[in-house]
């Protein structure tokens, strides 16, 4: 394993590429190649890639957004990854700016532009040439267990986990891997292909009640409908087999030879970082749960004796500010977890609260009649005092699959920004809130004809001489007061007489009540894309 990202740039694919920014860099090893089409940082949960790999991109998502931009390249480092290259530069981003290239030079992370103001290079030339180069080193390297150990080591430290490592020998084997316990419990698993979705309980039944050698070349199966064949072999950790590593093998590529090295990289990860299998703490059922895992959710759980089961609900505490210190964020960040568990330990609730990124995510079991829980999250928020002010609460409930409650926390990731901007004097947003924040950006990317049509409920009020006042009470009062005409006037501070004279106004000019649907959904959206429009943040 020794492709750094300096050879891959002396391919002919790689020729007329220009490292930009991020040099020191250059030294560090590709396992492979990937792409990121759509390069909003929230999409890269722990998972997404595992480290090492070159990714390719055009950053046509966030073509106009540096912010995102820069954040997307701490993200890539962050997961250990290690180098971006950049096409179709003039011609969908106009030029790279220079927040980008110093955030690289910063973290050492090769930034590699494509001739810019061209668009004949294809993704395919880089990405056939350097999967070729690494087949090839992969194939002259007959034994890679420590150049795999070498792999880990420069791994982030929250990033060296058991899974992790079952990932990078997967992807080095091309087969599916699942570390057992004694009882065939799973403790690890990485499929491959990573969506392969195999019934691995099924195959695992299978091997667990038929008696095989120390490694069986060949115990042909039909899983998912398709013919593998499964391999088994224990792995020593302190002195006693009490494990086993099983591999589901569809290419037919797999031998004794590379399945023990498997084993051995794994028995060295576990000897030389003392990973320690018996201890699960409440971070690692908060990672199975939102990454969508269930049956490794369900092992944990019985670890540490939780019911997964009555868990509904979710919380998700973000913090609003961007310009805080990682150190300050993680600071706050658990002072936050130590309230909430008080919090709620005061309202009897089960609950599973830690940190998970940089945010502090809640599991809890709601009751199914809704009116016992209403008022808990605005209480906690109240309960905050000073720190209020900083966060935002996003509330979850009815969620019945770790699927739900993965959909949820992307959905709020990648819409985060626009419901702050949408919601700015609300500290709690719910579901509904959140999807509409995405309604309102995929109406954006429609166009301006979109928008124009969107927006056409508004142009009775365009035409008042006072139309901004109007166009902003109605804002307040339909998304900020849920048109309430006291808490409209407590949050324009005006008195609550001339806020009735305005909404009743609004209403003689457009014709109808703005409180009665569905005219009023129409009018609500409008409103929300000018306050956007408005505010583009």
């Amino acid at each position: 394993m020794s492709v750094t990202v300096a050879d891959c740039l002396k391919l002919p694919a790689l020729r007329k590429a220009e490292v930009v920014a991020g040099k020191h860099g250059l030294d560090k090893i590709v396992t492979a190649v990937s792409v990121l089409e759509y390069a909003h940082v929230a999409v890269l949960v722990d998972g997404f890639f595992i480290g090492n790999e070159l990714i390719i991109s055009a950053l046509i998502s966030i073509k106009d957004d540096i912010e995102e931009q820069c954040a997307l390249i701490r993200r890539l480092h962050e997961m250990g990854e290690v180098g971006l290259i950049i096409y179709y530069v003039g011609i969908f981003i106009p030029e790279l700016d220079s927040r980008l290239l110093q955030t690289a030079d910063e973290l050492d992370f090769p930034l590699i532009c494509m001739p810019q103001g061209r668009i004949d290079f294809r993704y395919s030339e880089v990405i056939s040439e350097v999967l070729e180069t690494i087949v090839k080193d992969q194939m002259q390297e007959s034994r890679f267990v420590s150049g795999m150990i070498d792999l880990i080591a420069q791994l982030q430290e929250r990033q060296r986990t058991i899974d992790t490592v079952l990932r990078m020998l997967s992807d080095r084997l091309r087969c599916s891997l699942i570390l057992v316990d004694l009882m065939y419990e799973p403790i690890g698993y990485a499929a491959w292909p990573m969506g392969a979705g195999w019934n691995y309980r099924e195959a695992l039944d299978f091997v667990k009640h038929i008696e095989m050698p120390e490694i069986q070349q060949m115990i042909p199966m039909q899983l998912n409908n398709t013919y593998v064949n499964i391999y088994r072999v224990p792995i020593t950790i302190d002195r006693g087999s009490n494990m086993h590593l099983v591999a589901i093998d569809e290419t037919r590529l797999l031998t004794k030879h590379n399945l023990k090295q498997a084993a051995e990289v794994i028995e060295l990860f576990v000897s030389i970082w003392k990973y320690d299998f018996g201890h699960v703490g409440a971070d690692e059922l908060l990672r199975a749960i939102l990454n969508d895992e269930p049956d490794k959710m369900r092992h944990i759980a019985r670890i540490l004796h939780i019911d997964v089961e009555s868990i509904n609900s979710m919380w998700i505490i973000k913090e609003n500010g961007d310009n805080l210190s990682t150190e300050e964020l993680r600071s706050r960040n658990t002072r936050r977890v130590i309230l909430a568990k008080l919090f709620l330990q005061e309202h009897h609730k089960q609950a599973l609260i830690d940190i998970f990124e940089d945010n502090v995510i809640a599991f809890m079991n709601y009751s199914k009649y809704a009116e016992l829980e209403e008022g808990l999250a605005e209480t906690f928020v109240e309960s905050l005092n000073g720190m209020a002010a900083s966060v935002t609460l996003a509330e979850y409930t009815h969620l019945a699959t770790t699927t739900d409650v993965r959909d949820a926390y992307m959905l709020l990731q990648r819409c985060f920004s626009t419901v702050r901007r949408i919601y700015p004097a609300s500290r709690i947003v719910r579901t509904y809130e959140i999807q509409f924040a995405r309604t309102c950006m995929d109406t954006i990317k429609e166009g301006e004809n979109a928008v124009e049509q969107m927006l056409a409920p508004l142009k009775p009020l365009r035409g008042q001489d006072n139309k901004i006042d109007l166009i902003d009470t109605l804002a307040v009062f339909l998304l900020d007061a849920h048109n309430n005409i006291q808490k409209t006037g407590s949050l324009m501070f005006l008195h609550k007489n001339t806020v009735k004279y305005r909404v009743n106004k609004i209403k003689q000019c457009l014709g109808y009540d703005v409180t009665k649907m569905p005219e009023a959904y129409n009018l609500y959206l409008a409103t929300a894309l000018d306050r956007l429009l408005r505010n583009p943040g």
